[in-house]
């Protein structure tokens, strides 16, 4: 059993080595194009439409990057707001990655979240493999309730030198400094004395005497590949523990409590219990770290977080209808420089939390609530909310209702992405009712929610705000800023596919790029009503910035005061309407396409309805008209009755063979789907028929396929090269070619069959300082003496990271040569190395 663990294991460890040598991409281009929110047909207007203009489709690309004193901007950032048609199309990936509704869909979300705030390469095998690995274990393991202790011990020990890792190039000192400053930075004035306090009860310093190079320097000091290989693996061993304990019959009259070096775990009744710190006396002094309760209307009162004394948690609700209560800002629901994972399986819930719920700074935070009609009450910064981590509340079933103040409902800043999904239900998503938006709007709320990225402008870029609702009528009221919008250097994305929904904001609603930022909205179906008192908004762009609103289907109305395709301040409104009776209510100058002049330059406002028998509130805009207003504003209504059609039911039964005969392209793309559910049997037919048809394929994957960065491509050549061995001969051709990625996908892939004569090029690579990382990953499948040596060269070399991966290969091979050699590491002042040494495995006589 063993044996098998460390194999799995030893293929994790290939995956991190390699992607420590990818570089981070721009924008994850792997995903399909079904998505996307524009088809052919709509661009090609768009572009006939600037053409009227005497303007090329590169127009929308003018320079929009105009603070170059601000720090932390992202790649796919900076794509949406340059190129924004290639902003859209990113839209279009996000649709794709949360279309699916099951436990494996979350990984590979986190995973696609991963790459948008930190440029994190595709690391889903690490998800995969370290799921039956911890799957492997628990089978071995668990055989009673109480060993569901021990099992989750083993989990935190396995992840612990990552998480102490991530803190420790930290250090206490700035940690503490840079969880004042998020606290800081997101409270309200009104907060003041509420947040004095709170600074003072946690020991936190006074984040007024963190200047913005302090703060920067923090910032490149921050180790994302420990943070998201980290969470993809808590994940996956959370996912085993949600599995597994369900099997088990509960006949505890009271919880089981155990202390651990970790936290408290506890194990609770099948009647009502109540989680607080005088029914459970452990949690006066030690933080929880699993909480498993398998039924029961169950009132949950303590702290749910991570931090100075925990990097996770762990809770597991199996049935009933609960209450979760803190009122303390983080107190639940939150994680900070940890991960912090909750499941709740059925009932109708309720969740009354304070600021800083359902939130993250330096980790995972993800809560997934399977059924029941539930209700969300929190306070600001919340709700899907996160900086430097990454925050999904995830709800797949039932009528719910949120509510929050600000800052919510979606929410990404810094390098971050906050992320709320709904699956099915009629929801409603209200933001409000406490801060006002003096002095533009002294009278009414600001939400800054509902899909906003947000920016620290001038210092800081934002990160990514999303909020997806697959199905549903349902219903989104806020207030200034609201429903898929940017504000400097970030991206807010609303996506709703289906349902009569409303949309109710007052100010930057509804798909607006405010100030160097990207505001997205894309509805995908159903009779929708669009209001906003005022404007910018419905697909707007201000003060170099890009919005845009899509809307697929239905006879839809629309009211605002400026927009439906307005840029202002050199930037960029696309608005579009694919068909359906449409009701256009407000008789303003700035709707309807429309470029304003600024600073001696102009904007592009650009409005297509493309079917149906639309009403407008002048005679200058009609069924089958074109107009141009402003510098650069263009609007055309024509019926084309060719609008993208999107199923919304999920897949049911098997999906298609692959013809025998298809494209070879074709073939492989089908063999490179995600082998799961529906698809097992596509993609193993397409597997074989690769192999019956090598000769085709060989050349095509290897003029198009070696340097792919899809984990769900990789695994298709491992499937080809065990059916083609002849396959390995062209692979020995490119481990030194001149495409670095080509050329570690082609030792990988040798090293997955463990061929010994690898370590020729290996040693090349080596000598030249080429793929260092990956390389010594690579030479733990090689089980000879000149492996060992080469390893043990690293034995005392300056860079932890490299004795570290050196010493986890000796281990992976295993000899006792191997060990032998392990074993004189022993010194190594690096906490990795130590840990590995220590934790040995015994082996059985």
């Amino acid at each position: 059993m063993f044996s098998r663990y460390l194999s799995v294991l030893f293929m994790l460890f290939i995956c991190i080595g390699l992607a420590a040598q990818l570089p981070p991409a721009a924008e994850q281009d792997s995903i399909g194009t079904d998505y996307s929110p524009l088809s052919d047909i709509a661009v090609s207007q768009l572009h006939e439409m600037l053409a009227e203009a005497h303007l090329n489709p590169e127009a929308l690309s003018f320079e929009k990057d105009w603070d170059l004193s601000t720090r932390q901007k992202s790649a796919w950032h900076l794509n949406a707001l340059q190129k924004p048609l290639s902003g859209i199309a990113q839209v279009g990936d996000l649709r794709r990655v949360c279309a699916l509704k099951n436990d494996a869909a979350i990984a590979e979300m986190a995973n696609h979240f991963a790459s948008i705030a930190w440029g994190s390469p595709d690391a889903i095998e690490v998800y995969a493999e370290a799921y039956f690995a911890y799957l492997s274990l628990f089978d071995a393991k668990v055989k009673k309730p109480k060993d569901l202790f021990k099992f989750w011990e083993t989990v935190l020990q396995s992840l612990s030198g990552e998480m102490a890792a991530l803190r420790s190039e930290l250090g206490n000192a700035r940690m503490d400094s840079l969880t004042a400053f998020y606290y800081n930075a997101f409270a309200e004035s009104e907060d003041a004395d509420k947040y004095k306090l709170l600074l003072n009860q946690k020991g936190l310093p006074n984040p007024d005497n963190l200047n913005t190079d302090a703060l920067e320097g923090i910032f490149a000091d921050i180790n994302y590949e420990f943070l998201y290989l980290s969470a993809l693996k808590y994940y996956a061993a959370s996912q085993v523990m949600k599995q597994g304990a369900a099997k088990f019959l509960y006949t505890n009259r009271k919880p089981l409590v155990k202390r651990s070096k970790h936290g408290v775990m506890i194990i609770g009744t099948v009647v009502a219990d109540t989680y607080d710190v005088c029914e459970i006396k452990a949690l006066a002094n030690s933080p929880l770290c699993l909480l498993i309760d398998p039924a029961g209307n169950d009132i949950y009162e303590m702290n749910l977080n991570t931090g100075k004394d925990n990097y996770s948690y762990l809770l597991i609700d199996y049935s009933g209808d609960d209450t979760y209560r803190n009122t303390q800002p983080g107190g639940m629901f939150s994680s900070i420089a940890g991960h912090g994972i909750s499941y709740d399986i059925k009932g109708d819930d309720t969740y009354l939390t304070d600021d800083f719920a359902f939130s993250s700074l330096l980790g995972l935070n993800l809560h997934v609530d399977y059924a029941g009609s539930d209700i969300y009450r929190s306070g600001l910064f919340s709700q899907g909310a996160a900086m430097q981590g990454i925050s999904m509340l995830v709800d797949y079933a039932g009528n719910d209702t949120y509510t929050a103040t600000t800052m919510a409902q979606g929410m990404g800043s810094v390098r971050g992405v906050g992320a709320l999904l709904d699956y099915s239900g009629a929801d409603v998503y209200q933001l409000g009712g406490k801060y006002t938006h003096a002095p533009l709007m002294p009278d009414d709320y600001r939400s800054m929610g509902q899909g906003m990225g947000f920016g620290m402008r001038p210092d800081f870029a934002g990160g990514l705000g999303l909020l997806y609702d697959k199905t549903g009528n349902d219903k989104y009221l806020g207030g200034v800023y609201a429903q898929g919008v940017g504000y400097w250097y970030a991206t807010g994305v609303l996506i709703d596919e289906a349902g009569n929904d409303v949309y109710n904001a007052v100010y930057y609603p509804q798909g607006s790029g405010i100030h160097l930022a990207c505001g997205f909205l894309y509805d995908g179906s159903g009779n929708d009503t669009y209001y906003s008192r005022n404007g910018p908004g419905q697909g707007a762009g201000h003060d170099w910035g890009v919005g845009a609103l899509i809307d697929n289907s239905g006879n839809d109305a629309y009211s605002i005061h400026g927009g439906n395709g307005l840029g202002l301040s050199n930037s960029v409104g696309i608005f579009v309407d694919k068909q359906g009776d449409d009701r256009y209510e407000r008789n303003e100058a700035q709707n309807y396409g429309n470029g304003a002049l600024a600073r001696s330059t102009g904007s592009i406002g650009l409005f297509l309805d493309m079917g149906g028998k639309d009403s407008y509130p002048d005679s200058t805009k009609a069924d089958n008209k074109t107009w141009q207003k402003g510098s650069y504003g263009i609007g055309r209504d024509i019926d084309l009755n060719a609008a993208l059609t999107v199923a919304a039911e999920e897949a049911t039964g098997e999906d298609p063979l692959v013809a025998a005969d298809a494209p070879i392209a074709e073939v492989f793309a089908a063999a490179s789907e995600w082998e799961v559910g529906s698809a097992v049997k596509r993609v193993k037919e397409a597997r074989k028929v690769l192999a019956a048809r090598s000769e085709e394929a060989l050349p095509y994957i290897l003029d198009n396929k070696l340097n792919s960065k899809s984990g769900l491509d990789y695994r298709a050549l491992e499937a080809f090269l065990k059916d083609v061995p002849a396959f390995k001969a062209d692979l020995f051709g490119l481990v030194e070619d001149a495409d670095s990625l080509k050329a570690k996908t082609a030792m990988s892939l040798i090293a997955g069959v463990g061929d010994s004569t690898l370590i020729v090029p290996i040693r090349k690579h080596l000598a030249a300082k080429r793929y260092t990382t990956a390389c010594i990953s690579l030479l733990g499948s090689i089980k000879s003496t000149e492996s060992i040596r080469v390893l043990s060269s690293y034995a005392n070399h300056p860079s932890e990271r490299y004795r570290y991966i050196a010493a986890r290969s000796l281990l992976q091979i295993g000899s006792e040569e191997a060990i032998s050699a392990l074993k004189t590491m022993n010194q190594d002042e690096s906490f990795l190395v130590q840990a590995l040494i220590r934790n040995i495995p015994e082996k059985k006589p």
